[in-house]
């Protein structure tokens, strides 16, 4: 469990790779536990609104479990349709099962800022619509604020323009500030009034830093309220295209689209992403299997599927927000599919007499990625950024840097061309010069980070 609602927020958004929605994209000072503790998270969700799915989750739900994310273990719901509501929140979902939702009815006695108070004696109360998408950045900026305010954006995205209206809706709410309101007025009303008139801060969307690290791209937090039914479609494309990876590839750049079409799809269903990790696995085992047994061709049309069917559990963990503590570890299990493959191919080509020395560029090919891992590492500790996305030739670099699906591609052009054993050399040796280049940029890189500071200290 993270230490804080900012801390929570970067992890899961750093799951986007397994990401959720974060990568470290919030430049502000960590919540402590005990603040954590301070702030009671209410919903406000009457159906059939908040019942509204996009993208297989529906809007209370996907709240409740971005909030969970956020380190909250407890929230209320008010509603004035407490029996439909009742129902959602009765029904199990795992992706939300540590985080308890009180229900209470609104029905007959409005929501009003002395009811808020009755509810616990938590310092700050975060009040969010539950009939909004609300990007979880935002939510972990609202509470990462020791005063009041409401979520504003004061320069839309143009995608997202007719969607956003202002006030977005979520707000977080001191003690002090609610026993400012009428105790008889309802709570939203007052809020209305109060923003209306500019007598709360405002936390701007369009000002928050929009970066994520893990992404490699700026992805624009954005909140809107419930789409008209026929923006619906634009709703969910912006929540597809916002668990895409930046800075690709260029077999990525192919898959990217086709491994969007199947989210869409796939985000409708019960399947997991842990369930298509375990898929991938399998497909990623067969190619090492027919890599190993000489069955070259079949390998390697395993090995491109299984390039588009490795992008589908982070982005559909993103999509839906169900992202866990396995997530984490899923990049090294595709280290390990990678690697079988290579050692797979060295030995056919060892065993068959087509190439005696393969082990030789085998053990390069192994050293280079060793010597790539460590230059990545240096430059993330010295930068907090991705050596593949520091500066413009970084990006260039990427489209063509030596990675597993640029090596399938070379593998694939040497067994159609009937050289096998020369492409498995310029796979070992574009790993070699990749190494060298990243090494060399990762230097460059970290000794001007260690100058700057060095400079700005004396």
């Amino acid at each position: 469990m993270a230490n804080s609602a900012a801390d929570c927020s970067r992890a899961w958004l750093n799951q986007a790779d397994r990401n959720v929605l974060t990568g470290g994209s919030m430049r502000r000072p960590p919540l402590s536990s005990n603040a954590m503790q301070n702030i009671l998270p209410i919903l406000i969700a009457d159906g059939p609104e908040a019942l509204i799915e996009l993208c297989g989750v529906t809007l209370l739900e996907r709240l409740l479990r971005i909030l969970q994310r956020l380190g909250f273990r407890r929230a209320i719901v008010f509603s004035t349709t407490p029996e439909i509501i009742g129902a959602e929140l009765a029904r199990r979902s795992w992706p939300r099962e540590q985080i308890t939702a009180d229900l209470i009815s609104s029905a007959t006695e409005p929501l009003t800022a002395a009811r808020l108070l009755e509810q616990s004696p938590a310092d700050r109360f975060l009040i969010v619509p539950a009939n909004i998408y609300c990007d979880a950045r935002l939510l972990a900026a609202l509470c990462a604020r020791d005063s009041s305010a409401a979520l504003v954006d004061s320069d839309p995205p143009e995608f997202a323009r007719h969607l956003i209206r202002n006030p977005c809706g979520p707000a977080l709410i001191t003690r002090d500030f609610l026993f400012g309101l009428s105790p008889t007025t309802p709570f939203l009303n007052e809020l209305t009034r109060i923003s209306d008139h500019a007598k709360i801060d405002t936390l701007d969307a369009a000002k928050e830093d929009d970066y994520i690290v893990s992404m490699r791209r700026h992805v624009r937090p954005v909140c809107f309220r419930m789409p008209l039914e026929q923006d619906r479609r634009l709703a969910e494309r912006i929540i597809l295209d916002s668990a895409q990876n930046g800075t690709l590839d260029l077999p990525a750049y192919i898959h990217a689209p086709i491994e969007t079409a199947i989210i869409s799809l796939l985000c409708k269903t019960r399947i997991t992403p842990n369930q298509i990790t375990i898929g991938g696995f399998v497909i990623g085992c067969s190619a090492t299997a027919a890599f190993a047994l000489g069955r070259v061709g079949p390998g390697i049309i395993a090995a491109l599927i299984f390039g588009i069917v490795d992008g589908l559990d982070g982005k559909q963990s993103r999509v839906k927000i169900e992202t866990t503590e396995l997530g984490k570890w899923e990049h090294h299990l595709d280290d390990l599919i990678e690697y079988s493959w290579w050692t797979a191919v060295a030995f056919q080509l060892w065993r068959s007499g087509l190439f005696p020395n393969v082990f030789y560029f085998f053990t390069l090919l192994i050293g280079s990625h060793l010597l790539d891992h460590f230059a990545r590492r240096r430059t993330k500790m010295a930068k907090g950024r991705l050596l593949d996305d520091v500066a413009p030739f970084d990006r260039a670099f990427r489209l063509i840097a030596a990675r597993r699906n640029v090596y399938v591609w070379i593998l694939g052009c040497g067994f159609l061309l009937g050289a096998l054993p020369q492409s498995y050399v310029v796979i070992c040796g574009w790993a070699a010069f990749s190494a060298a280049v990243h090494l060399v940029r990762s230097i460059w890189i970290c000794d001007g980070a260690v100058r700057r500071f060095v400079g700005t200290r004396s």
